[in-house]
């Protein structure tokens, strides 16, 4: 997270330079321009070049290239782009990182791009994405790009020879852990289920199943302050501390739940639809494995989250990256994100699209789960209390300390970053 210091650093002279791009679209008028279009996902890179591409077709005087960081770079370069003024002149944004990038000027606002745009409606997008990338000022500083929620692959080889029947929309906790007992082969490194230490693609999912909440709506309270809360992520986490049904954390440390599913010692994991593309690209999980929706618990429940792509405020080319902006929000460009397996557009009606890439998966449980998604726990200072969370739990899941022996740290400390938003 940046420091106040450099927020305002950042706002230091942002006026002449939003002047300054408030005058360069006149000068590029008759000039062929270029712009940056910035992401982090290399799987996603041959869809948004096609998109690009698409763009072109339509807009010759406009050429945009595609700058991929890997994530771990991603949000170093970003931050200085964004303290030089020098950003890309469009880019990926995510929920924990918005926070840092509404304030300051730094996010062109783009409200009057979706009143004026005959083709760009936010009504058609999820309607808690649009409020995550819209400030407390109803400035609309990011377009929802896709979403995603988390499903429960299953090795269909594992359950065959096992002689069970797959996962179902019927499943439950219960289920889960009965079949994971019986698929758990030990001797032989294999296990019935992975369940680490993961926010979004574990336990918070486990959270909402069982009528619990990971912050409260007004973003002021830590829902480890709920029995329902504490008592979920301590059944997840018993999966490995108790049964034995799943790696422990110094074996996650080795390996990572994908690499132990990929590599068939794993009957069952939980993974967000954005690793579709390297689930299949794996020559044995596109062969041997299959997508389920998540297990009950007292209700159904998911975590979903989505991207939005943004603008700079400091591009030196506002309207055609507005230009390209509304063109990668429309039907053509998010179909086009589907057909090339991408992500799942978020745009109304073209999610569908998604399920071309992937015809040998259940793809469908995905989007069928959106009518009781969740959507990720978000604040102002998000990436800062999941790390007090996160670091609290760490005991629990090496069998050291039970989910209620850590809450009152755990709700200390997240309520304390949530206090200090205000």
């Amino acid at each position: 997270m940046k420091s106040n210091w450099k927020k305002l650093s950042l706002t230091i002279g942002l006026g002449t330079a939003l002047i300054l791009t408030g005058c360069s679209s006149d000068s590029s008028a008759n000039e062929d321009v270029t712009l940056t279009y910035s992401i982090w996902d290399q799987g996603q890179a041959e869809g948004m070049n096609a998109i690009a591409d698409a763009f072109e077709e339509e807009n010759p005087t406009i050429q945009v290239n595609v700058e991929v960081t890997p994530w771990d770079q991603y949000w170093t370069k970003l931050e200085s782009g964004a303290q030089g003024e020098s950003l890309p002149d469009l880019f990926w944004m995510h929920s924990n990182e918005f926070a840092n990038y509404s304030e300051g000027q730094i996010l062109m606002d783009v409200t009057d791009l979706a009143d004026e745009s005959e083709t760009l409606n936010m009504a058609d997008f999820p309607e808690e994405l649009v409020e995550l990338y819209t400030t407390e000022n109803d400035e609309l500083l990011g377009v929802p790009k896709d979403y995603g929620n988390i499903g429960l692959w299953y090795n269909k080889t594992l359950f065959d020879e096992a002689g069970l029947d797959y996962p179902d929309e019927d499943w439950t906790w219960d289920d889960l852990l009965e079949n994971a007992e019986i698929l758990t082969d030990v001797e032989n490194d294999v296990y019935g289920v992975l369940a680490p230490l993961n926010r979004e693609e574990g336990y918070h999912n486990f959270i909402h199943q069982n009528g619990g909440y990971v912050i409260s709506e007004d973003k002021t309270t830590s829902g480890f302050r709920e029995d329902e809360t504490v008592e979920a992520v301590q059944w997840y986490a018993d999966l490995s501390v108790e049964h034995g049904v799943s790696p422990t954390v110094g074996q996650f440390a080795d390996n990572s739940n994908l690499s132990f599913f990929q590599s068939g010692r794993a009957a069952m994991g939980f993974f967000g639809s954005w690793m579709i593309s390297q689930l299949a690209e794996n020559e044995y999980t596109n062969e041997n494995v299959d997508v389920a929706p998540m297990p009950a618990g007292t209700e159904e429940a998911v975590i979903y989250n989505g991207l939005a792509n943004s603008i700079s405020a400091f591009t030196d080319y506002p309207e055609e990256a507005r230009q390209f902006l509304e063109f990668l929000s429309s039907e053509e460009a998010m179909i086009i994100q589907g057909e090339y397996g991408s992500a799942i557009p978020a745009l109304s009606g073209t999610d569908t699209s998604f399920l071309e890439a992937y015809p040998q998966f259940n793809i469908q449980a995905y989007l069928d789960q959106m009518e009781y998604a969740v959507i990720k726990p978000y604040s102002k200072y998000t990436a800062r209390w999941e790390d007090v969370e996160n670091q609290a739990l760490i005991p629990v899941f090496e069998g050291e300390a039970t989910v209620e022996e850590v809450s009152e740290t755990i709700i200390t400390g997240v309520e304390e970053v949530l206090e200090s938003e205000n």
